[in-house]
C-alpha cells in the first residue's frame, strides 16, 4: 500500500519582462495543497509543467467540487473519465495542459494509475503508478483540504 498525505505550499509568482517600458507582475502568488505519495512530492515531480494540485481552491465552493471528484462523489468532467490532479495556475483550464489520472475504487482501496500530462489535442503517458492506497486514510487525507 502506498502512502498519500497533503502540506500546503506556496507556487511564487514571477516578474514578466518589461511591458510598455516597466515591468509588469505576471501572476500572483498562488497556495495550494501538494499531493505528497510515499514521501515525493508530486509538485516537484510536474515542477516542469508549472502545474499546481487542483486542491487549494480559494473558494470554498470550488474547492469541495473537486473534493468530492477526488473521492469519486462527482464524476469527471474530462471525456476519458480521468481527474485533474495539476492544472495551470492561471485559469486551470484543459487547454493550458494538465496532469490527469485514473482514479477507481476497488472495496476499501482507491488506485491512481495512468498518469498523463494532457492538453485540448495531445495525451502522453508519464509512467507513474499505479499507486494503491487504504481508503480511510485516502479519504482523511482528501478531506483535509477542506476550507
Amino acid at each position: 500500500m502506498n502512502n498519500i498525505q497533503l502540506k500546503r505550499i506556496t507556487r511564487f509568482g514571477f516578474v514578466d519582462s518589461y511591458v510598455d517600458g516597466e515591468i509588469k507582475k505576471c501572476e500572483y502568488n498562488t497556495d495550494f495543497y501538494d499531493i505528497i505519495i510515499d514521501g515525493n512530492s508530486l509538485y516537484s515531480i510536474f515542477e516542469s509543467y508549472d502545474y499546481i494540485s487542483v486542491l487549494g481552491q480559494i473558494n470554498e465552493e470550488l474547492q469541495q467540487n473537486e473534493i468530492k471528484k477526488l473521492l469519486l462523489e462527482s464524476p469527471s468532467e474530462l471525456r476519458a473519465g480521468r481527474y485533474f490532479i495539476f492544472v495551470c495556475p492561471m485559469c486551470a483550464d484543459l487547454g493550458c495542459g494538465a496532469i490527469t489520472v485514473s482514479i477507481k475504487r476497488e472495496e476499501e482501496n482507491i488506485i491512481w494509475d495512468d498518469f498523463r500530462c494532457e492538453n485540448d489535442e495531445t495525451s502522453k503517458s508519464l509512467n507513474m503508478g499505479p499507486y494503491k492506497f487504504f481508503w480511510e486514510d485516502y479519504l482523511r487525507s482528501i478531506l483535509s483540504a477542506s476550507l
